[in-house]
Parts: structure tokens; C-alpha cells; sequence
């Protein structure tokens, strides 16, 4: 099995915190997904990452637009363990702007991190993912049909196991069903549902697992981390039949 983390870390704003968080236990993850990660290459977490036997890839996606403040990007990070998993490749798939986040000074072009490793004789395509917050459901569709399309092209999906996550943006509070029902018809799989997200007093789910070829275990939401807006969500990928 393989132990995965997926978090929207809302900018980095508890960078700091998370990092201690995390590396705690380093060994309790195989695969830690993060998504409005500020990347630097000299910040301390990814120094650590590497010192715990780590290795990453990252896809730009947004910048922040502040006055007077370092233009930082951000994106999501996949970071793997190196020695039970073997990155094979690695894609960043682009999936448009908005010009209604510019509004909330948020620009930059939403992306989707794909990558494809081996763990033994398993083939696993893995896509992290932010889809666009400020818009219709419609297009949000549009933007995993890019990634679906992606994982596609790879070739005959019997051949690798697919797990796709990450923040979608996606309320379950409204006509959630037509999500999974659109992932259903593309062969994947809801793992869970569960609120993931607080906005005020209201709670939803915003973010997502969805497999096909393998299992999702031991689904966990962390509902009692208060390092961002969202929630952790831990599971374990899972290959017997």
C-alpha cells in the first residue's frame, strides 16, 4: 500500500506550522500532495523534504498580486518518497485562466501536476490538481476533462492504476452528483464524501479522490488541523484484488 497526503495549505500562510506538523512522523506518508504551495527553492520545507528522503516536482499555477510584497508562485507540489517509488514522468497540464480571480488579485493560469510512477511491478498515474475557484460548475468539468484526456493519451488505462485529487472547487452543497456521476462515465471513482471545507458557518466538500485500477483506504479528514481553510485528507492506495 501506499500512504498519500492531499492538502490545500491556503498559501502557505502556516508554512512554518505545517512543516513541524508534518515531520513529525516522516515516515507516515509515501506521497504528500499539495496544493497554493508558495514555492522557494531555499525554503526550509523543501530542505526538509529532501533531508526525510523526499523528492518533489512542482507546477506553477497562480501569483498573488499584493502591493509591496514579494511576487511569490504558487501551485501544487507532489512530493514522493524516493525509495519506494520511482518518478517514471511528469507532466503540467494548463487549464486556463479566469478573469474573475484577477478581481480577488489572483493571477496566473490554473494548472494540474500529472505524474506516472512504479512501486514494484505497479504503474500508477497520480494527478494533483487546484481547479478554478470563481466560476460555474460547467467549467470545472471542462478543466478535468483536460486532465482526464491527459491521463488517457498515457494508453490503455487496464496497463496503470489512476488517482486523481486535489482541491476542485466543486461544493458538494451544490449538484455534487453530476460530478461523480461525470467521473463514473470516465471510469473512476468517488473515494469519499465528506466536508473538507469551512467557509463562515457553512461546511462542504471541495476536495476529492478519484481512482480507478486500485483501491482508497483508511480515508481520514483532519478535521482538527487548523492550519488552513481546509482540511487534510489522508488515505492509503491500495493494490490487492
Amino acid at each position: 500500500m501506499i500512504s498519500v497526503l492531499a492538502y490545500n495549505i491556503h498559501f502557505g500562510k502556516k508554512i512554518d506550522q505545517i512543516e513541524k506538523w508534518l515531520f513529525k512522523n516522516p515516515g507516515k506518508f509515501d506521497v504528500i500532495c499539495l496544493q497554493e504551495f508558495p514555492f522557494d527553492e531555499d525554503s526550509s520545507f523543501l530542505k526538509t523534504l529532501k533531508e526525510h528522503g523526499f523528492d518533489y516536482k512542482f507546477a506553477p499555477s497562480s501569483f498573488l498580486t499584493k502591493p509591496f510584497r514579494k511576487k511569490l508562485r504558487y501551485g501544487e507540489l507532489t512530493a514522493f518518497k524516493k525509495d519506494k517509488l520511482e518518478l517514471v514522468d511528469n507532466v503540467v497540464i494548463k487549464l486556463g485562466t479566469n478573469f474573475l480571480e484577477k478581481r480577488f488579485r489572483v493571477q496566473g493560469e490554473k494548472t494540474s501536476l500529472l505524474t506516472v510512477f512504479k512501486y514494484g511491478d505497479k504503474k500508477i498515474v497520480l494527478t494533483n490538481s487546484q481547479l478554478v475557484c470563481y466560476a460555474l460548475n460547467s467549467r470545472r468539468i471542462n478543466q478535468i476533462s483536460k486532465i482526464i484526456k491527459k491521463v488517457k493519451a498515457i494508453g490503455d488505462h487496464s496497463a496503470f492504476s489512476t488517482v486523481i485529487l486535489g482541491d476542485f472547487n466543486y461544493t458538494s452543497r451544490i449538484r455534487q452528483q453530476k460530478l461523480i456521476e461525470f467521473m463514473e462515465k470516465n471510469e473512476l471513482t468517488n473515494a469519499y464524501k465528506t466536508h473538507t471545507h469551512k467557509y463562515f458557518f457553512v461546511s462542504q466538500q471541495l476536495d476529492y479522490v478519484f481512482h480507478n485500477g486500485c483501491s482508497i483506504k483508511n480515508v481520514r479528514i483532519g478535521k482538527k488541523v487548523k492550519f488552513s481553510d481546509h482540511s487534510p485528507v489522508t488515505f492509503d492506495i491500495d493494490f490487492a484484488k
